[in-house]
């Protein structure tokens, strides 16, 4: 009897603690579960600026790359805004700084075109996929809206990362428009160096530096040469027609029938000696020469009758008030001038009819001791050419009267003086 009361005790026992396990479940709490929340409801939030949801959904870790229907991220939307705070907490995040929207508009646009160094500065440090030379689908890149945002660091710090390339574009040009209305030294030496062409007005095929020549622009020409221009740049194969009319119809005949003209060439024909001297320092190629006639700058300078350019070119020559020779086509005469004072005079003959002696200034470009014409077959001694043209002074017969067919004959003492005392780069007048 006693084992069975015990037994039922124990099972009754066991029963009441089952159903107070059940009671205790029935009655608790139920497991909590986590909220799915969308991406697209942290750009809302965003986009509305309710810091509270974004503070919730990032507690939650919801994905910051998500997008709206334009494709922007959160991150662009935030920086669009200003909103710096955001901002960062969304980059901290994982917020991916080189996502662009649908139109190729990052990030990093948004902060150069807001002038926001401090923001710029923050998604620059973590782009991983920094490409600032790719523009949106407006053709807009980095450096136009840096340029709109007219922030100085930003625009500095743009120009620096710009990897090379062969022609310019049109934020660059802009760029450059600017450090020279600025006077930027360091941005256009960045540009300059940047570029394997050179820089040309906005819509024009000719370079900054040949209008600076042309129109005798002293701080654009002095600027861009300091700052790494090419001191061998050509002119195009086609001039802009503004350009050409900037200059004298001797040099533009020289422009307009020939190729590869260098600013040096330009500069002699111009006789802008002062560039010319600039252009020699900076080593542009005096030898160089024009591709369908042959011409080099000395060429150019001596046959357009800039005499000085012709000195500076040779790389001699006196000055006129220290030396020269003038000869007269009326009294068939030639002197000896230094110091301003004739100190020697001699009989010369110069061209006949239908033959007659250029009139001009000349230098003496090279002297050769037997020389043979090639056109009339005969001997020249002590031959000095005049201006790289095709005449010049030789001993020959001299009567009293013009007898050559353009070259001024000398006696031969005269001549063989002429020759010995005479340099090269003298001053020879003709009237």
């Amino acid at each position: 009897m006693r084992m069975f009361q015990r037994r039922f005790v124990l099972r009754a026992g066991i029963a009441a603690l089952i159903l107070i396990l059940l009671w205790a479940v029935a009655i608790g709490p139920e497991p909590s579960t986590r909220i799915a929340i969308s991406p697209d409801e942290l750009v809302r939030a965003v986009t509305i600026q309710r810091e509270s949801l974004i503070d919730l959904y990032l507690i939650e870790r919801v994905d910051p790359n998500g997008r709206d229907a334009q494709g922007r991220t959160p991150l662009l939307i935030a920086t669009a805004q200003q909103d710096r705070k955001t901002a960062r907490r969304l980059v901290n995040a994982g917020a991916a700084v080189d996502l662009a929207d649908k139109n190729g508009f990052t990030p990093l646009m948004a902060a150069a075109m807001r002038g926001d160094t401090e923001i710029f500065r923050l998604l620059l440090a973590r782009s991983t996929n920094f490409h600032p030379e790719k523009p949106c689908t407006d053709g807009q890149d980095l450096l136009a809206f840096a340029l709109d945002g007219g922030n100085p660091e930003i625009i500095e710090t743009v120009l620096q990362r710009l990897p090379p390339a062969r022609d310019w574009t049109a934020s660059t040009r802009r760029a450059l428009s600017r450090a020279l209305q600025t006077g930027k030294k360091d941005e256009i030496q960045w540009l300059l160096s940047k570029h394997a062409t050179p820089p040309t007005p906005d819509g024009k095929n000719v370079p900054f530096l040949a209008y600076a020549i042309a129109g005798s622009n002293a701080s654009l020409f002095s600027t861009l040469l300091n700052c790494g221009a090419d001191p061998n740049t050509v002119l195009p194969s086609h001039c802009d027609k503004d350009f050409l009319a900037m200059l004298p119809n001797g040099m533009r005949s020289y422009i307009e029938d020939d190729r590869n003209v260098t600013m040096l060439m330009l500069a002699a024909g111009l006789g802008q000696v002062d560039y010319l001297r600039a252009l020699i320092d900076a080593r542009a190629n005096r030898t160089r020469l024009t591709s369908r006639n042959k011409m080099s700058a000395l060429d150019v300078a001596a046959e357009t009758g800039h005499w000085r350019s012709t000195q500076i070119l040779l790389g001699s020559g006196p000055t006129p008030d220290k030396l020269r020779i003038e000869i007269s086509l009326g009294m068939q005469q030639v002197a000896l001038v230094k110091d301003g004072i004739p100190v020697y005079h001699a009989r010369c003959s110069t061209g006949r009819t239908g033959y007659s002696t250029k009139r001009g200034e000349f230098v003496i470009t090279n002297k050769e001791r037997n020389h043979r014409s090639t056109i009339y077959h005969v001997e020249m001694p002590y031959f000095m050419r005049l201006s790289c043209l095709d005449f010049g002074m030789h001993a020959g017969y001299v009567p009293n009267y013009p007898a050559s067919h353009g070259c001024i004959r000398l006696p031969e003492d005269t001549a063989r003086k002429f020759f010995s005392e005479i340099p090269v780069g003298t001053l020879v007048s003709v009237q």
